[in-house]
């Protein structure tokens, strides 16, 4: 029982660790079955493993991703080859891939440290989108862009936040004559625009 419970009290002090130093342990703690996403906003890649975020590597401080391969290759020996071909059977074996591949960053922190993680990835497709993705996140002109994005959302959601708080001015569906200080009602008022009770024009809004 113990031991039990200093795993469980292991295991959620290096989930509530937000130092990037422990970012592979949590990547390596990751359930086989489970993919890490490699997301991105406008100014850093953002690694959630589907139920929390991992951690985060700032754009600007990508320096270079590669794709490992891990994947091997298993051969077998059917019994019905044997009995046809004997010890030629070995000249014909069965193949099973099994694919298995890491994408490797190297980046560079706001305070000048160099790191490096791995990120399991079970098929050569994803890993290779992935691949291309994070790399155009390296050219300084999509960085820009992206940042370009994000400020204008930023101003956009300003602006309308802005307008939401404006009060609303409510025009009066009533007049008042300047000249007998009488109140008429707007749709009230006779043709011409004139108070009917001095005469005066009236200044309707």
């Amino acid at each position: 029982m113990i031991m039990k419970m200093s795993e469980i009290q292991r295991d959620n002090s290096l989930a509530n660790k937000n130092d990037i130093s422990h970012l592979q342990e949590l990547l390596d703690a990751v359930p086989a079955g489970r993919m890490v996403a490699c997301l991105h906003d406008h100014d850093a890649v953002i690694l959630h493993d589907g139920e929390k975020e991992l951690g985060r590597i700032p754009l600007d401080g990508l320096l270079n991703v590669s794709l490992l391969d891990d994947s091997t290759v298993q051969r077998t020996y059917s019994a019905v080859k044997f009995f046809l071909l004997g010890p030629l059977a070995f000249l014909f074996p069965k193949k099973i891939v099994r694919e298995a591949f890491r994408l490797c960053i190297k980046w560079k922190d706001p305070q000048g440290d160099y790191h490096e993680n791995d990120i399991r990835i079970p098929t050569r497709t994803m890993a290779e989108h992935r691949l291309t993705t994070l790399q155009s996140l390296m050219i300084p002109e999509v960085r820009e862009e992206l940042a370009r994005k994000a400020a204008k959302a930023r101003a956009l959601s300003s602006e309308s936040g802005k307008q939401a708080k404006q009060p609303v001015i409510e025009t009066s569906p009533f007049i008042t004559c300047a000249g007998c200080t009488v109140e008429f009602r707007k749709t009230d008022l006779p043709p011409g625009g004139k108070c009917p009770v001095c005469g005066r024009r009236l200044k309707i809004t």
